[in-house]
């Protein structure tokens, strides 16, 4: 069992064994932004800071019979998670607790709006939870850049739900993916998995496979030298032969605007992606900004 599924079945149990998603989600994403406790990450959702992990990790545990298979979040077990934390953790969530325990859905709500307002931008209840003045002050503070901009992002090191933070936060539009085979065996990546994410934020899919490199030419890349030998062989090989492809990115940029290139590597230079931008800043009626995020 991962650590931060018994830290969400410990906070469970602290509520007596059931709570709705809404409480256990916001109660969870509070106590996760305490220093060292970011057990899970979230994004902006329907109705604030959202987690894709830790609905991923209901329906596991669901299926291992420590959780019930209901709507909400509901114990099955009488093991002790709250036992198996870390002695700092289990002290840090009993503070919490204690701090939290008595608040009603909507100020658990009302809290996490106004003290973490980055969250609240695909909010559909904003309105109805916080004042008039409340809502100005939160949503004045809402990055609502327009602007076209070419975006790349890795997923190395992410989970699903940082990968969304850092594209939403961006205001981004579609992603176009441009690995050669979009599998993943981290959730969220494979790509009917993160086309279904997408979709599920807003933000279109899109997949150039032609862009990528194969499988056989990544083989024994165990230096820097290798990966610019690949890199250099990529530019000067594959991507003169793409350009119905590279026409395709301009094409969306007009149409988007914000448009994201995605592929593993946390870091754009070892990645293609940044031979695939590259190409465009040397062109020179390309005036478009790029930025690796």
């Amino acid at each position: 069992m991962f650590y931060r599924q018994k830290v969400l079945l410990a906070l469970l149990e602290l509520h007596g064994g059931k709570l709705s998603n809404t409480v256990l989600e916001k109660s969870l994403f509070l106590f996760c932004q305490k220093p060292q406790q970011n057990h899970y990450d979230f994004f902006p959702y329907k109705y604030g800071p959202f987690s894709f992990m830790s609905y991923y990790d209901k329906r596991k545990l669901i299926d291992k019979d420590i959780l019930k298979d209901r709507e909400h979040f509901e114990l099955n077990t009488s093991i002790s998670y709250v036992d198996k934390l870390k002695t700092k953790d289990r002290v840090a969530l009993r503070r919490f607790f204690m701090r939290t325990a008595e608040y009603s859905r909507q100020d658990l709500i009302r809290k996490t709006y106004l003290e973490y307002p980055e969250y609240t931008t695909k909010s559909e209840i904003a309105k109805d939870i916080l004042t008039q003045q409340e809502y100005s002050e939160v949503s004045s503070s809402w990055n609502l850049t327009k602007g076209t901009i070419l975006f790349t992002i890795g997923y190395e090191g992410s989970s699903i739900d940082q990968y969304l933070y850092r594209l939403l936060s961006s205001n981004v539009n579609i992603l176009v993916d441009v690995r050669k085979n979009p599998f993943s065996r981290k959730h969220g990546f494979s790509q009917r998995q993160l086309q279904e994410y997408m979709a599920k934020v807003g933000i279109k899919y899109y997949h150039l496979p032609e862009l990528g490199i194969s499988s056989k030419l990544r083989k024994n890349l165990n230096g820097i030298q290798s990966y610019e030998n690949l890199f250099e062989y990529y530019a000067s090989t594959i991507l003169p032969e793409q350009k119905q492809d590279l026409d395709k990115i301009k094409e969306l940029l007009r149409e988007h605007q914000r448009v994201a290139l995605t592929c593993f590597e946390a870091e754009h230079r070892r990645c293609h992606r940044h031979k695939i931008t590259e190409v465009f800043e040397s062109e020179p009626n390309f005036n478009i900004h790029i930025r690796h995020i």
